[in-house]
């Protein structure tokens, strides 16, 4: 299912993202990559509707996000925030169970989605006694349950150990192959290279390169959207890119 967003402007306080035109293709991987302060969590809640648009259109699936009631949005869209909420007196199975409100089929249930993810030991635990990483594994097997054909991921492998970081990249790679549309919101920059198909760069809320991953990613688009300048490994192995100052360690 394709996203697009024309012409979006959004504002809050002195922030503004501006003239922000994207669109993802149907089981595309778009990674949105940027600074800290660049946008681009905001421009993920955009793309849900979660904060409002002052101008501009968004479609999910070739209708209007803003004409669609929040049922059919779930059932086009699942979201992992990078803040993971603690529901008051959960299990990590109800949690993930709830996500399924908007399911149009029974062919799996919560405890698929997380065996998926690993975490089938932790179904029958309060939610809020689960580690940061397992929380937001849970939170991701929600996402998987809620059986939407885009999801929208705010930094899926931040603060992560090293064995539940390997794990997103699998889920992520293993919903790409199922068909799933993902955007991607990523600070890491050689997992931006190494996950998506398509990358967009922020930089002061506002586009500075978007388009296919190697179109994107090169040292001069890179060094305008983070104020650092990068080289390319040639033989770094997962790691494309480092710091120019920092490449030789």
């Amino acid at each position: 299912m394709s996203l697009e967003l024309e012409g979006i402007d959004y504002s809050r306080g002195n922030f503004q993202l501006g003239g922000i035109n994207l669109k993802v293709a149907e089981n595309t991987v778009l990674g949105i990559g940027g600074q800290n302060g660049s946008g681009k969590s905001t421009l993920l809640k955009v793309m849900y509707g979660f904060y409002h648009i002052t101008r501009g259109e968004i479609s999910v699936g070739g209708k209007k996000l803003n004409r669609l009631s929040s049922r059919e949005v779930s059932r086009k869209i699942a979201v992992v925030n990078q803040e993971v909420s603690e529901p008051f007196n959960f299990t990590a199975r109800e949690v993930v169970e709830l996500s399924g409100y908007s399911r149009e089929n029974n062919d799996t249930s919560p405890l698929d989605a997380m065996d998926e993810c690993g975490i089938l030991h932790l179904a029958d635990r309060p939610f809020n006694e689960l580690s940061g990483g397992e929380k937001r594994l849970v939170i991701i097997s929600a996402a998987i349950y809620q059986d939407s054909e885009t999801i929208l991921m705010d930094e899926p492998t931040a603060f992560l150990d090293v064995d539940k970081e390997m794990r997103v990249i699998e889920i992520i790679r293993k919903l790409k192959n199922r068909g799933k549309t993902l955007v991607l919101v990523l600070h890491d920059i050689n997992l931006l290279y190494r996950l998506c198909d398509e990358v967009a760069l922020l930089k002061n809320g506002r586009i500075v390169s978007s388009g296919s991953r190697d179109t994107v990613m090169t040292v001069e688009n890179l060094k305008n959207a983070y104020s650092v300048k990068f080289r390319i490994l040639e033989d770094g192995g997962p790691y494309k890119f480092a710091p120019a100052e920092t490449a030789s360690l």
